[in-house]
């Protein structure tokens, strides 16, 4: 039986043999010498390799014992909250009240705390204690909010999704889409009783986004831990530096030399007298600092090593951490930016983006909501009469120092010097007159000559050759009458909005509600700000009276032709949003989508009435088949 087996694998050996594919000498593709490109090639032979998933005690113990990986983790989440923020609020009351709100709240800590905790275990969650007359399992009471008592600030390990409440629809539950995202959150606290929490009354924060497919389902609602993307170079860079130090010890290497020293070790007599001799030796080195050796037969030497290289790989080592934490080593490891002409400038510059992505993904939204909470215990306790409007704004997170501002302030004024410079060429030579250059000045504080011209819409040129066998003084009586055409034209014609609306549409209904002064029916509009433009402000005031956040507007049409009591408005129509319309300010109620057939029965506020008028015209002229339900009101308004 042995022999056959034998016999078997011989066989087996011949006919693999057999199959051998030599290799050969491709030019360009592939070399025998150094194997590259070929299976020996040890870059042909790269494959990722998963990590094994590491456990959250490790992730704490990590944090709690390794400094550099705790600055990691706290360096940007201290930054991202450090800059404070502005609300676009002029009245300072309200302002003040909305920031000592947030102090009593000890948010700035809190906030800090979530980030810290999301960096560190993938994601945190951040209870609101809202007094609305409800349970922490029910949705917030947007209309009986009352008041906000406490943050508190639970880690991913201690949060579990309820992954048999995720929403299937949109939820009547706030201001953004909650689709595919768990109603409730159950809550493990190292101390007290175990709790279940709506999700209207959370701050989600997460350490950036993961695929749906991710192989780590409890990081699915959260995001990745910040270890496992560096604890590589964390590793390297800690080694690197714990084996730098224990070279020194390698420095200097003592030689001793004994006679006879093989012959000696073959015996275990002469084993041990060697090694009492070491012993012996050492001994006395430590004890006088001096060494008596048998002048026959022994020798005491000592060899210095150098590492040469050694300060590179550790300075290599720090700059893959840096990179891959996003932080500058002049925050990790508190040094100065090495190298000729280093600022260190751009490598802040990288990092305070880095910290900006933190503020919009994890601040921004949740900041949102809680001012807005704040804004409605404010007008609850009756601080003030209508929540105002903001724009959330976080500082800028680096600021000029004093040289840094003063040279802007120089370069801007020797721009402003050749503008002016250039304006006198063009007013000598009559191309522009200074009464124009003095209104330009007078809208903005400053002017561009290119914008200047651009806004005389006439051919200059065309009607210089038209009037070439005339004298100066008849074209410049020209160009001032051309000019004048001009202005009157854009008086009549042009017409800037001060006003927007939004007409939103869903499935060939349009987004409705009765104003609370006058009970009218009307959709999202209002003023323009300063600064702002139409489609900032139809963005902002569709949010603000409706609660949903715009995807994409269409400009429709300019209301131009109303009544001197209203201005001028842009109108715009909306199919793409976000959240579920929910009324709960001072200017709209009863939120729905109507059919235009149904919006026909109630009294319109006239520039609503008008815009929607504008948009069936629009559709008419665009030859549009119309539904069953709009013919009828295509006949009433066109």
């Amino acid at each position: 039986m042995g022999r056959r087996k034998i016999k078997k694998a011989a066989k087996v050996i011949g006919d693999r043999r057999s199959q051998v594919i030599r290799e050969v000498r491709r030019d360009g593709y592939q070399n025998l010498l150094n194997k590259y490109g070929t299976k020996n090639d040890v870059s042909e032979n790269y494959r990722f390799v998963s990590d094994e998933p590491v456990a959250d005690v490790e992730l704490t113990l990590n944090y709690e014992g390794n400094g550099l990986f705790a600055r990691i983790i706290d360096i940007p989440a201290d930054e991202a909250v450090s800059s404070g923020f502005t609300y676009g609020i002029s009245d300072t009351d309200i302002e003040n009240f909305i920031n000592n709100s947030l102090d009593e709240l000890d948010f700035e800590e809190k906030a800090a705390t979530a980030i810290k905790w999301s960096r560190l275990y993938g994601g945190a969650l951040m209870v609101m204690i809202v007094d609305d007359g409800g349970e922490l399992t029910d949705p917030v009471n947007w209309d009986g909010i009352r008041g906000i008592d406490e943050l508190m600030v639970f880690e991913r390990p201690l949060v579990t999704p309820d992954y048999a409440s995720i929403y299937q629809h949109r939820p009547n539950t706030g201001t953004r889409s909650k689709f595919g995202l768990p109603e409730f959150y159950d809550i493990s606290p190292v101390y007290g009783m175990a709790f279940r929490v709506h999700e209207s009354r959370c701050l989600l924060f997460k350490n950036g986004i993961l695929p749906s497919s991710t192989t780590r389902t409890e990081y699915r609602f959260f995001g990745m831990p910040e270890y496992e993307r560096v604890h590589k170079a964390l590793q390297e860079t800690v080694t690197s530096h714990g084996n730098g130090v224990k070279l020194l010890d390698r420095a200097v290497q003592a030689v001793y030399k004994i006679k006879g020293l093989a012959t000696l070790l073959n015996t275990d007599e002469g084993e041990n007298t060697v090694i009492r001799r070491l012993q012996l030796i050492d001994m006395a080195k430590g004890i006088i600092n001096s060494i008596a050796i048998d002048a026959d037969g022994e020798d005491y030497d000592y060899k210095t090593v150098t590492f040469s290289g050694v300060k590179d790989i550790v300075d290599s080592t720090c700059n893959m951490l840096s990179a891959v934490t996003n932080i500058p080593q002049t925050k990790l490891f508190g040094r100065s930016p090495a190298g000729e002409n280093s600022t260190g400038e751009g490598d802040m510059e990288n990092f305070y983006k880095f910290v900006e992505r933190i503020q919009k993904i994890n601040l921004k939204n949740n900041l949102r909501t809680l001012v807005d909470i704040i804004l409605i215990v404010g007008k609850a306790k009756g601080r003030y009469e209508e929540i105002p409007d903001y724009t959330l704004k976080f500082n800028p997170l680096w600021s000029l120092s004093e040289k840094e501002q003063a040279d802007v302030d120089k370069t801007r004024a020797d721009t402003e010097y050749v503008k002016a410079q250039t304006a006198q060429v063009y007013t000598d030579m009559q191309a522009l007159d200074s009464s124009e250059v003095r209104k330009r000045l007078a809208e903005s504080g400053e002017f561009t000559i290119n914008d200047v011209l651009d806004e005389e819409s006439g051919d200059w040129n065309d009607l210089s050759e038209e009037y070439s066998g005339e004298s100066e003084e008849t074209i410049n009586t020209a160009l001032s009458a051309e000019r004048a055409g001009i202005q009157e034209r854009m008086e009549t014609d042009a017409v800037i909005p001060s006003g927007c609306g939004v007409l939103v549409i869903r499935d060939g209904k349009v987004l409705v509600g009765e104003r609370k002064d006058s009970g009218l029916l009307c959709g999202p509009g209002g003023h323009i700000e300063n600064s702002e433009t139409p489609e900032d402000a139809a963005v902002r005031e569709t949010r603000e009276e409706f609660g949903i956040y715009v995807a994409e507007l269409v400009p429709v049409t300019v209301l131009s032709d109303m009544p001197a009591e209203y201005c001028p408005s842009q109108i715009f129509l909306c199919t793409e949003f976000y959240g579920e319309p929910r009324a709960f300010n001072n200017e709209m109620e009863n939120a729905r989508f109507e059919s235009f057939s149904e919006i026909r029965k109630h009294e319109m506020f006239l520039p609503f009435r008008m815009s929607v008028e504008k948009f069936l015209n629009e559709l008419n002229d665009l030859h549009s088949p119309p539904q069953a339900q709009d013919a009828e009101e295509r006949a009433q308004y066109g």
